[in-house]
């Protein structure tokens, strides 16, 4: 009698075809996205990956790990769960902020320092402890998918993509369509990093004076033809030279990257637009900011700055005042060259009334109020 070999599983080739398709159409949406993608948007880029990578191979759960410089790890940035054919967003923001994971360890550790992908199909089958985030969302990993992202041959992140125990483990296909979106990826973080290079100032990560006219001819345009009012604001440290000539130079510059710091917290993010003018000089456009709504701000970034130390070599403290000029568009010039005028003669009228005063162009200065 002839023995019967046992029967194989077959492939389950149409479900191989829709998940193919899935990824292909997922990819598809994921370059029209890049086409459109503002490139001062990096963090959306970011965060839309992890997003794509899950939904291109129905994966139970993905993460974005940023590499932190200063502390030597890798940091849990973005993380989504898949479930029934949805992204479910969660706010794992402070459960993950503890959770690290140090270069060499782990998957992605290994990942990271190789800048190579990884695919794990079955992390009990390995010497891999399970990624440490499997607690926190709740999800039993069992096969993981660690691709690391590039720029200038740099890995500058990691993207963590996990699937369930109960799900199927990943496979080299899995981890072709990963790949094409992490290299995708990848291509628009470097155009993110060459953009944000040309266009800010390299001391004080503010925009350059290049930058802020174009920005400042497009908020011009904008304000005329929607019948809108914005505030120009010029500015800078008082006696400056002597802080140079007293303390030495670095110190000069950290006193303007601290003057920096201050300004991002007082101005409105994706709004206001703030740039190094040069040397001291800072300019600021507040759109949809009167002169007086303009002074009240400008108040509050005083008081700050005031109250704000700077530290020479030494461990000597001394604090810095401002000098600050305001002019209101169409008030004071409907041209960009009228109003940097106008300003500049604001500044210069803070200036003649002692320093550390504000003065709206045509009205007397003000000293600063803390």
């Amino acid at each position: 009698m002839e023995s019967k070999k046992p029967a194989q599983k077959r492939p389950n080739y149409k479900r191989q075809f829709v998940k193919r398709d899935r990824a292909v159409k997922i990819i598809k949406e994921l370059s029209e996205f890049l086409r459109i993608l503002d490139l001062r948007e990096g963090n959306i880029l970011q965060t839309m990956v992890v997003r794509f990578a899950i939904e291109s191979i129905e994966a139970s759960q993905g993460s974005l790990l940023s590499y932190d410089e200063e502390k030597n790890v890798l940091r849990y940035q973005d993380t989504y769960i898949y479930e029934n054919n949805k992204i479910i967003l969660e706010n794992y923001g402070e459960l993950l902020q503890d959770i690290y994971v140090r270069p060499g360890e782990g998957i992605v550790g290994e990942a990271y320092i190789k800048g190579i992908p990884i695919l794990v199909d079955n992390i009990q089958a390995t010497d891999y402890e399970k990624p440490l985030i499997a607690d926190t969302v709740k999800v039993d990993i069992n096969s993981v998918i660690a691709m690391p992202l590039q720029v200038d041959n740099e890995v500058v992140s990691v993207l963590e993509i996990a699937n369930a125990a109960d799900k199927q483990a990943f496979s080299g296909e899995d981890l072709e369509i990963i790949m094409i979106i992490a290299n995708f990826a990848a291509t628009i973080l470097e155009n993110v990093k060459w953009f944000n290079w040309a266009i800010h100032d390299s001391l004080t990560g503010l925009y350059n004076n290049h930058y802020f006219y174009k920005e400042l001819d497009d908020e011009v345009d904008r304000s005329m033809r929607y019948g809108r009012i914005f505030s120009l604001v010029i500015f800078d440290i008082d006696n400056f030279k002597q802080i140079n000539d007293t303390y030495g130079h670095s110190i000069g510059d950290k006193a303007l990257q601290l003057l920096s710091e201050c300004i991002q917290k007082t101005i409105r993010k994706e709004v206001d637009i703030a740039a190094r003018y040069g040397g001291d000089e800072f300019v600021i456009v507040l759109p949809n900011t009167n002169a007086e709504e303009a002074y009240t701000v400008c108040n509050r970034l005083a008081a700050l700055v005031a109250k704000t130390p700077v530290k020479s070599n030494e461990g000597k403290e001394f604090f810095l005042t401002l000098s600050i000029g305001i002019v209101e568009f169409p008030r004071d010039g409907e041209e960009v060259y009228f109003l940097f005028n106008n300003a500049d003669e604001a500044l210069y009228e803070s200036k003649r009334a002692g320093k550390d005063a504000i003065t709206i162009f045509g009205e007397k200065s003000r000293k600063n109020k803390f």
